[in-house]
């Protein structure tokens, strides 16, 4: 039995795909690269999003818990639980982050792959917001920006995870398998004692899978010019997803500034735009 330990938006889906289309000793399945870029078009043989769920594992060939996850831990508590239920002789792949980049860059492919995700963890929003709300409908952009905006302040707990690994783990990161495909789908199969599939078309597939993940890598790099921006060279970019938004927000609070964002709910599109609504959190707090 093999376990595919990840963090939601970070290819899961994807490797189960891999191990079972490109191997010869697993059955194939159905699925296909999906608009998004997700591999959300098959069920997951097994998805346990509750510990208790744990017990049935050994009836499947592959598991694919999500961290943070399993009764809603924190991602280092979830990757202690899973590590304090599997035996010697079980596979774990752990697909963890060695970067804050990295973390950043997740929460946009979590957003667009697995938007349901973000939902349940703001559901409890709305009505902190306005006891008249009931959803994240009637939310205003501004304020669920303000809220997604503190989500990646779990970063250093997701830094973190790569410390739990075991000497019989295979790890490999979100990069490892956004860059090198190939190479890290047949280390897998070989960590799995499985082999490649000689009439399998893996090249194919990553050209048309890495095709597809582009809209968010090219969005991500948009970020990073934006927050470079700010020290540099003046810069104008298109419209930004709400949690594109959001990561700009959360690192420029991390830097010491805050946006002026109440009723912000058209966001700046010129580094000017953005530096006239900035406000420093020091100077703030002196007044």
């Amino acid at each position: 039995m093999v376990v595919i330990l990840f963090p939601a938006g970070a290819f899961g889906s994807t490797i189960e795909y891999a191990l079972r289309n490109f191997s010869n000793e697993l059955a194939s399945i159905e699925g296909t690269v999906l608009d998004n870029g997700s591999m959300h078009s098959y069920q997951k043989e097994f998805h346990p999003t509750t510990i208790d769920k744990w017990d049935q594992v050994d009836q499947w060939q592959i598991a694919t818990p999500v961290y943070p996850g399993l009764d809603f831990l924190s991602p280092v508590n979830t990757v202690q639980q899973i590590k304090n239920k599997i035996s010697a002789e079980q596979k774990l792949i752990l697909i963890h982050f060695d970067t804050v980049d990295q973390v950043y860059r997740n929460h946009l492919f979590a957003y667009y792959k697995t938007y349901k995700f973000w939902e349940d963890i703001l559901k409890d929003k709305p009505s902190q917001w306005n006891p008249k709300y009931t959803s994240v409908a009637d939310m205003q952009p501004y304020e669920i920006r303000e809220a997604l905006s503190f989500l990646p302040d779990n970063t250093h707990d997701y830094l973190q995870v790569a410390k739990q690994k075991q000497h019989n783990w295979l790890c490999v990161t979100p990069d490892d398998i956004l860059y090198n495909f190939k190479n890290t789908v047949i280390t897998m199969l070989d960590y799995c004692d499985l082999t490649l599939d000689s009439q399998c078309d893996i090249d194919s597939f990553y050209t048309k899978w890495f095709e597809k993940q582009q809209y968010i890598v090219k969005e991500f790099k948009t970020i990073q010019m934006i927050l470079k921006s700010l020290q540099g060279e003046p810069y104008h970019w298109s419209s930004l997803s709400i949690m594109g938004e959001a990561i700009v927000q959360h690192v420029l609070r991390t830097q010491g500034m805050e946006i002026a964002c109440y009723n912000l709910n058209q966001f700046p599109t010129t580094t000017q735009e953005l530096k006239n609504i900035l406000i420093n959190n020091k100077e703030s707090n002196e007044h």
